[in-house]
């Protein structure tokens, strides 16, 4: 990337790699950080503070090793704002809505919303005063298009030399940046011994770690210092903390990916008292599936069928949204196994659209309208407009996902009696082909159920076999 990479120009200035990382680093942070975004509304999202602030208001925040700390850092830089730097920042705000407004009419995917966002804040800056700014930027903007073909049409726009692979470097820390706990985790396994993580934790010795390995996968997301998880290196001050914030689910309860789930050993006398902990990895088949340190003095996966008796308990939490990327059907997969959706029921949806709007290929058509007797469908689900909210024929890949995931439960308790009574709850344990038929009929209802039943469940195990890991 032309000046983002070596030297970074910020208000007419020319500063140093370092601090030029460093702001990259905030704008990364502050794009995928929710509880940033809802203290400083849209602006901080595109972190035009530090755009059309003076760069020393910035750097001022660091020494030494860089550490960012979002909330605490947008609140500083605000309490500095002068009346003339607050204006700005109304006109950045307008600004971010006219973008996104225009490439929601045009049906950009979330992943295209994001990338216009990064593009605006580090790259094209210097270009924002324009008056057609906007109108050109959305315009760079088409359906289906690769990054090399966005590139080469903002280059040829606003006379840049951005290269292709800088910006793909870039994307890609955006979204590793938002990666949630599970797949923190699942990076460390194998490591033996935990070094890393009780030193990082401040023990100059080797500590029992468990604990810890929890606490510095949480470090590593942000969870701790947005409040989510705590930092703890004994068992029973993690579990206390979650049932002082009424976050507690029993040991019989189903857990959602990334809970915090607590143990209490029968050869200790199932005391009561928390005795091991880890994160829940996913949920398949009435198993649950975790990622555990200090087991074996290893990082391990286990499993345990729910409702084991040695599980005390689980820490749950609310998620930051998930960062989607990739085709349509990868987007989907990742919002789905967001809500906690095992890979079999994600998988079961996903063959369910494949039918619906994929011509029963992955290649999801996710803004497809359609009409039959009279109405009118849109979208992944091929909804019928007449029943859902207004504007909705406009949604995103994610808007039309979260709609699915507020509506399903309710479905199933009205219409499980199309598939044998089946409740939500069963659903959310089935199989892969199980789920992609219970679906169909209580969701869907599309009828013609001879025919479709195989159809749908044959691709719910295409889609398995490409997402499941």
């Amino acid at each position: 990337m032309a000046e983002s990479v070596g030297a970074f120009l910020l208000g007419g200035v020319f500063i140093s790699a370092t601090v030029g990382a460093a702001l990259k680093k905030i704008a990364v942070a502050i794009l995928t950080n929710k509880q940033a975004l809802k203290k400083a509304a849209i602006v901080v999202t595109s972190i035009l503070l530090a755009i059309f602030m003076p760069v020393i208001a910035i750097v001022s925040f660091f020494s030494g090793n860089i550490s960012v700390d979002t909330t605490g850092l947008s609140s500083k830089i605000e309490a500095q704002m002068t009346a003339e730097e607050k204006a700005k920042v109304e006109n950045a705000e307008k600004l971010i809505k006219q973008i996104e407004s225009g490439l929601k009419k045009k049906k950009c995917t979330d992943e295209q919303i994001l990338q216009a966002k990064v593009i605006t804040v580090i790259i094209l800056q210097d270009k924002t005063s324009d008056n057609d700014f906007v109108t050109k930027l959305v315009n760079c903007f088409k359906k289906g298009q690769s990054t090399s073909n966005l590139i080469s049409n903002v280059n040829r726009t606003f006379e840049t030399t951005v290269e292709v692979e800088d910006f793909e470097k870039l994307m890609s820390l955006v979204y590793s940046s938002n990666s949630d706990i599970v797949k923190v985790a699942q990076k460390q396994i194998g490591n033996e011994g935990g070094e890393k993580f009780w030193k990082w934790y401040g023990f100059p010795t080797r500590v029992d770690w468990c604990c810890i390995f929890v606490s510095w996968c949480a470090d590593q997301c942000g969870y701790i210092d947005s409040g989510l998880i705590p930092k703890y290196s004994v068992v029973d001050d993690g579990a206390n903390w979650f049932r002082a914030k009424k976050q507690w689910l029993p040991g019989t309860a189903t857990p959602n990916p990334g809970y915090i789930i607590f143990f209490d050993w029968a050869y200790d006398g199932l005391d009561g008292k928390g005795d091991h902990t880890g994160i829940v990895e996913r949920v398949e088949n009435g198993i649950v599936y975790t990622i555990e340190g200090n087991s074996g003095d290893k990082v391990c996966e286990r499993q345990y069928p729910i409702g084991d008796k040695e599980i005390l308990g689980y820490g749950k939490y609310k998620q930051p949204e998930a960062s989607a990327s990739g085709d349509t059907a990868s987007q989907v997969w990742t919002y789905l196994k967001s809500y906690g959706y095992s890979d079999s029921v994600a998988a079961g949806i996903i063959g369910n659209m494949m039918r619906e709007c994929g011509g029963d290929t992955l290649d999801l058509d996710w803004d497809i309208v359609g009409h039959y007797n009279g109405d009118e469908f849109y979208g992944l689900c091929q909804w019928c407009l007449r029943y859902t909210p207004a504007g909705f024929k406009n949604s995103t890949i994610k808007e039309q996902c979260d709609y699915l995931h507020r509506t399903i439960e309710s479905e199933f308790a009205t219409y499980g009696g199309n598939y044998n009574g089946i409740t939500y709850s069963e659903f959310l344990k089935a199989d892969t082909r199980t789920a992609a038929i219970a679906f169909e009929r209580v969701y869907e209802r599309c009828g013609d159920y001879a025919n479709e039943d195989t159809r749908r469940a044959n691709n719910a195990e295409v889609a398995y076999k490409r997402f499941h890991k």
